[in-house]
Formats: structure tokens, C-alpha cells, sequence
């Protein structure tokens, strides 16, 4: 079943509840208003009688209420004393009246019942003119008027019920079409969207209820996937680029020592040529398994609680122990009285491997000049930036930054594979932070580390 057709039938569900409690309710009062109405003018018609029975000697009352007032439908009167045989007189007469009917009049002096739309009502009489005895009166007729009235009533209701069920589930309809009919053009539109015209873009964008946040969704996906595409077909031809021309270099050597006897020194140069490029290629698949093994087996490493203040000076103290000559330095924000401030959660290793990376991408495109990281933090977040005064990062380029393999259009003096700063975005991201670079050609970069402190993965 269809969310539209769905959404008809609850509308109509619910509407057809209200519809139909609102028809009781006005079923009901009605009914007990025209009871009402009817035992009132029954008890009227039973007083006048007993006044024209035991008071009007003269037959004036009677003549009044024949000609003046409307007889009911079957209406009778009966007369019996209060007496211990009047219960059974009672029942002769009257052998459809409730017996609860009967109870009650003996105990309360009156009452009044209903069978159907047969009414009784009664009261106990005494007068002057009775000589002190006391009578019965009890009267009983027929509502036909209001069986009609009820009748009609509820035929009305029934087919005011019935039409309104079925207008409002085609107005359900009309309206859950037209509410839908924005999702049905999304779902259209991305069935027409492949891998071949990723460009394509949802126009049902605008606005600012849900379905326009949805169809912004779909598109910010869009742009997620249109990306991923694009680096992951140049990640393809940068990495088999990368891999063959070692393996290129290697078999054309193994040819030339081949095709013909060679003097020792010409062997020595060509296994060294092998040697270089064996040594190239051997980089260049480490580097390929350590960036996919943070996809894979990222999440498997090591989850502590750690100071980054403590990790920086780590990652500082190994730089002067392979690199005594670099000019890396570390500035940390005091933070008095607050000893947890640089505390968040994630893995030392892949977070020492990604500031390292970082750090020394700084180091050799700035010739090793000097380099400044800065540790500081906020409420919520630590930010580690790493700042150097190299060669920069053409514009162009920017977008490319974090491709694998993918190196700046000016970084051609420089020695590297481009796994670097991707591996290192990939490690941020895995521990839910953010990486961003702020670079001007010739002027130097700055690389920023966003993480959620004490944040639980």
C-alpha cells in the first residue's frame, strides 16, 4: 500500500470517528429530549385527567381538554385505589408495563417508564373529594411522532456519515497526491541519476519544510558521491601510474643486462637502478596498505583517554632524535587549573602518525624552516595547528589535497607520493575531527586539527 493511500485512509479513519461519536452524541441527546418532551406532556394529560376524573362535577375540564388539547397516540388512563390488590389490577390492566415501573410508583408515590416508544407515567392522587382515600393515576401512550423523528434522525445520520466518510477520503486522496507529488518528482529525478550524470541535481531544493531539507540531503549526498567518484577514478590512474613506472624501470634494466654481456661496472649501475625503483615501489605499497588499513582496521586500534599536549611533546622529542637539525616548534595555550583541557579519546598511534605527517610535509616544502604548532582549546573542542612558511599550495590545487597520490602542480623539487595529508585527513576524520588547510602560494600553509574534546568514539 502507497504512503498516500496510507495517509487517505488514517484521515479518513480519523475524521470518520469524530464523525461518528459526533452522530451518537447528537443521536442520544435527541432521543432523551423528545423522552423528556413526551413524559411531560403524558404527566400533563394524566393531571388534567384526574382532575376531570375526581374533581369536575361539572364536565367543564373535559370539555376544555377534548376541544383544546391534542390527544396522544393510544393514550389511556386508569384509575386504581391504594389498596393491597392494586399491584395486580395493575398488571391486568396494564400487562406490558415494567414491573420496575409499578415498584417505584408504590414506593415514591410516582414514576415514570418507557418500553420501546411506549411510555407510562403515574402518581398517587388524593383530594378533598375523595373522602380521604387515595388513588392511583397512571397514563400511558404511544410516541409515534417520535419513533418518526428518531427514525428519520438516524437515517440521516447514517447516510451524512456515509457520504462525509467517502468525501473525505477523496479529498484524503486529492491532498495526500498533492503532498506526495514533491517526493514522487525526487524519486523520479534519482532514478534518472547513474553513475554517468552524477551532476545531476534534485530542483526540489528550496524552501524550508522537510521535503525541500530532504531533497537538499539528497543533494549534499550527491556531491559526496560525485566526489568520491572523481577521486576515486584518479586515485585508479595516479596509483597505477605510480606503480608502473618503477615496475617499468626495473624490467627495462632486467632487458639491458640481458640482451647482452655487460662489463661489472655497467651491472653494478643496473642493479642499483633496481635497487632505487624496487625501494620506490616498495614505499609506494606500504603506503597503499597503511592508508587502507585505516579504513579497515582503524576502528580496531587501541581507544584511550589521552593528553594531546603530552602527545605533541612525544612527537617532538622523536623529530630531535631523527632530525636534529629541524626547527619544529611547539606553543601550548596555558590552561590554568584545568589539567584536563587537552583531553580527548582516540588512538595515539594513528594520531602521532597523522600530526607527524603533517609536520613534516611542513618541514621539507618549507626547506626546513622554522615551523609552529599551536595547541589550544575551547569549551568543547582542542585545535592543533601546524604553520610553516614554505612553498604553498596553488589554488587549483586545493580541491585535490586530500586525493591519494595526487601531488601539487609546484611540489616537483620535492621528494613524495601524495599519501601524506590524506592519510592524515582520514586518521582526523576517523576520530571524528576536522582537517583544514589555509594556504597561499609562496607564502606558506596552515594546517588546522579540529578535535571534540573527551569526546567518546
Amino acid at each position: 500500500m502507497k504512503i498516500r493511500t496510507k495517509i487517505a485512509l488514517v484521515f479518513t479513519l480519523m475524521t470518520g470517528t469524530i464523525l461518528f461519536l459526533l452522530s451518537a452524541f447528537v443521536y442520544v441527546v435527541s432521543s432523551k429530549h423528545m423522552e423528556e418532551h413526551f413524559l411531560t406532556r403524558l404527566k400533563v394529560s394524566a393531571s388534567i385527567a384526574a382532575e376531570s376524573e375526581f374533581e369536575d362535577e361539572t364536565n367543564l375540564v373535559r370539555e376544555i381538554r377534548d376541544r383544546h388539547l391534542q390527544k396522544l397516540r393510544r393514550e389511556k388512563e386508569w384509575f386504581f385505589e391504594d389498596n393491597s390488590s392494586f399491584p395486580r389490577e395493575v398488571l391486568k390492566a396494564l400487562p406490558r408495563a415494567p414491573t420496575s415501573f409499578i415498584e417505584n410508583l408504590m414506593d415514591r408515590g410516582s414514576a415514570a417508564s418507557r418500553e420501546g416508544f411506549e411510555y407510562y407515567t403515574g402518581f398517587r392522587y388524593q383530594s378533598a373529594s375523595t373522602n380521604g382515600k387515595q388513588y392511583f393515576v397512571i397514563a400511558s401512550a404511544y410516541d409515534e411522532d417520535g419513533e418518526e423523528n428518531l427514525l428519520f434522525l438516524r437515517t440521516m445520520l447514517i447516510i451524512g456519515f456515509s457520504v462525509s466518510c467517502v468525501l473525505v477520503f477523496a479529498l484524503g486522496r486529492l491532498f495526500a497526491n498533492r503532498i506526495m507529488k514533491p517526493i514522487a518528482d525526487i524519486i523520479s529525478k534519482v532514478h534518472e541519476i547513474t553513475k554517468t550524470n552524477l551532476s545531476e541535481r534534485l530542483g526540489s531544493a528550496k524552501g524550508n519544510d522537510e521535503i525541500a531539507e530532504m531533497a537538499a540531503t539528497f543533494n549534499d549526498m550527491l556531491d559526496r558521491l560525485e566526489t568520491t567518484f572523481e577521486l576515486q577514478s584518479n586515485f585508479i590512474g595516479n596509483a597505477s601510474h605510480e606503480l608502473n613506472t618503477p615496475l617499468t624501470a626495473i624490467l627495462g634494466e632486467v632487458e639491458i643486462i640481458r640482451s647482452a654481456p655487460r662489463r661489472p661496472e655497467e651491472y653494478v649501475e643496473s642493479l642499483g637502478i633496481i635497487d632505487y625503483e624496487a625501494k620506490k615501489l616498495r614505499d609506494v605499497t606500504s603506503s597503499l596498505l597503511r592508508l587502507s588499513s585505516i579504513s579497515y582496521e582503524g576502528k580496531k586500534q587501541k581507544i584511550e583517554r589521552l593528553q594531546l599536549d603530552e602527545l605533541l611533546m612525544d612527537i617532538k622529542i622523536n623529530f630531535d632524535r631523527r632530525m636534529p637539525a629541524n626547527k619544529v616548534r611547539m606553543l601550548v595555550q596555558a590552561q590554568e587549573g584545568n589539567t584536563t583541557a587537552y583531553c580527548i579519546v582516540g588512538s595515539s598511534v594513528w594520531l602521532e602518525l597523522a600530526i607527524t605527517n603533517v609536520i613534516q610535509n611542513s618541514i621539507k616544502y618549507s626547506d626546513n624552516k622554522e615551523v609552529l604548532v599551536t595547541l589550544s582549546s575551547s569549551e568543547q573542542h582542542c585545535f592543533v595547528e601546524i604553520s610553516d612558511q614554505g612553498i604553498g599550495i596553488p589554488e587549483e590545487d586545493m580541491r585535490y589535497v586530500f586525493e591519494p597520490f595526487f601531488r601539487g602542480s609546484n611540489t616537483g623539487p620535492y621528494k613524495g607520493y601524495g599519501i601524506g595529508l590524506p592519510l592524515a585527513a582520514r586518521i582526523v576524520r576517523l576520530h571524528a575531527g576536522e582537517l583544514q588547510i589555509f594556504s597561499k602560494p609562496n607564502t606558506g600553509t596552515k594546517v588546522t586539527l579540529k578535535f571534540n574534546a573527551s569526546r567518546d568514539l
